[in-house]
């Protein structure tokens, strides 16, 4: 007689390769944290000044979406919205804006495969979701492993934490822990993320980490946070999933004024759309606060509810295997990431704040190789002065920029002048007689070269445009 247990008393698996079918709330959960998302990126990109078709189409999908958060037709119209829109502002790609494009298309091939909105479709890509999370959020802490940013008097780590706390972090003097702790979370938390046994604490690291990081009001990313918050859900197993989803729920209607709004749902849909899309257009500076506080109270509920819901010891959520539909949006992503190491854009490329330099001849990343496939980071200018007030800040050798880049400048400000070092020698560009001349952008270098300005010596030059 054999000794094994019957096959009937094992507990059932799922497999690898597909979500919990039954587990709709994840689905919607995942679909109103996604549609928060984008709200808090077009207002706070937009300064509560919805302007374009695409801005105002994606807000008015996120918001049905809340109204209505199994409804896949309505996050497939988001994702086109948010997609248009990116191409249309094409150069400029905030790094967050580019992570939900790569989510919105892995959620669209997915539907467009399946031929069908319904949850089990939408669910099918959080397993893709997850690798172009992580591949984004490893693309980000490869490129802090570099000169400038693991020295305290030039890195960005530095910069931000004297930003946030308004100059307070230079009165105590430990400037090498803003670096190291950053270096050493976001390398943790990928890497923690692909470990199922370590995955619910990297979870909670990673929302307690981008929340400390969005708290300050003068140094207020809640839209990356809020992208994060979203897609690093999708790595708790279901039950502990459905815990946080309850949690939440609790937490956020002993607030009166969601109450209020669970109430009258269009009402305050119309409300959200006056206050967070059109306000800016009577006040900025209004409309930026309640932006401000308004999505750090979402941030805030969300992270008390993971922090407050105990991990569970057995269940784990896996990865999941990634259907080959999805290896093309995946691959693209990982494309994306490569960009400054290739030689093409160096902004929205999954580099936020990091000071790399990829350009010119004296790369500054401690290992990783750079080839220039084009040449548009070959001509590197060393800025001396300028009558651009941005670039005058920047004089003295401080900072340098691409030529391409300075050639978009000057189709803005055709009257730019820009004094500058290029291989040693020294040159005045500008409109005017015996200057040389800025050449103009041509369509695919207009729609996609983006390239921001670096440091170029041991002084600090932290810039994210």
């Amino acid at each position: 007689m054999s000794s094994e247990r019957p096959v009937a008393s094992r507990p059932a698996e799922a497999p690898a390769d597909c979500e919990v079918s039954h587990d709709r709330g994840r689905t919607a959960m995942f679909m109103r944290m996604w549609a928060v998302a984008h709200m808090i990126h077009l207002a706070a990109a937009n300064h509560s000044r919805l302007d374009t078709p695409w801005n105002v189409a994606a807000f008015i999908m996120a918001l049905a979406l809340l109204l209505r958060p199994l409804d896949g037709r309505l996050l497939a119209g988001l994702a086109l919205a948010q997609l248009a829109d990116m191409v249309v502002e094409m150069p400029i790609s905030p790094d967050h804006w580019m992570l939900i494009s790569f989510v919105n298309l892995t959620l669209l091939v997915a539907m467009l495969v399946k031929r069908s909105f319904k949850a089990e479709a939408i669910s099918s890509a959080f397993p893709a979701a997850r690798v172009v999370v992580l591949v984004a959020y490893a693309a980000a802490a490869l490129s802090k492993y570099n000169h400038n940013f693991v020295t305290a008097a030039s890195s960005c780590a530095t910069a931000i934490a004297e930003q946030a706390s308004y100059g307070l972090s230079q009165v105590v003097p430990v400037a090498g822990v803003f670096f190291m702790g950053s270096i050493i979370i976001e390398s943790s938390i990928p890497l923690l993320l692909l470990w199922r046994r370590t995955r619910p604490y990297a979870v909670r690291l990673g929302l307690a980490f981008h929340f400390l990081l969005s708290v300050s009001p003068a140094f207020a990313v809640v839209d990356f946070t809020a992208t994060l918050y979203a897609l690093f859900l999708l790595f708790l197993p279901p039950s502990e999933s459905r815990r946080v989803r309850q949690r939440i729920g609790d937490l956020a209607h002993r607030l009166d004024l969601v109450r209020r709004a669970s109430a009258h749902r269009v009402a305050a849909a119309c409300a959200a759309l006056l206050v967070f899309g059109l306000l800016g257009y009577a006040s900025v500076r209004v409309s930026s606060a309640l932006v401000f506080v308004a999505s750090q109270a979402y941030l805030l509920c969300i992270l008390l509810a993971a922090v407050t819901t105990r991990p569970e010891p057995v269940e784990r959520q896996p990865i999941g295997r990634v259907r080959v539909m999805f290896v093309p949006v995946i691959a693209l992503a990982v494309l994306w990431a490569a960009n400054p190491y290739i030689g093409l854009r160096t902004a929205g490329v999954f580099t936020m704040f990091s000071g790399l330099r990829t350009e010119g001849q004296e790369p500054n990343h401690l290992f990783m190789p750079v080839v220039h496939l084009t040449s548009w980071q070959d001509d590197f200018v060393v800025i001396e002065s300028s009558n651009d007030p941005a670039m005058a800040a920047a004089q003295g050798g401080r900072a340098g920029v691409p030529l391409l880049a300075l050639r978009r400048e000057a189709q803005a400000k055709p009257d730019l002048v820009v004094v500058g070092t290029v291989n040693g020698q020294r040159q005045v560009f500008g409109p005017g007689p015996g200057q040389q001349h800025f050449t103009p952008l041509g369509f695919f270098e207009d729609k996609f070269a983006m390239l921001r300005p670096v440091a170029v010596s041991s002084q600090r030059y932290c810039n994210n445009t």
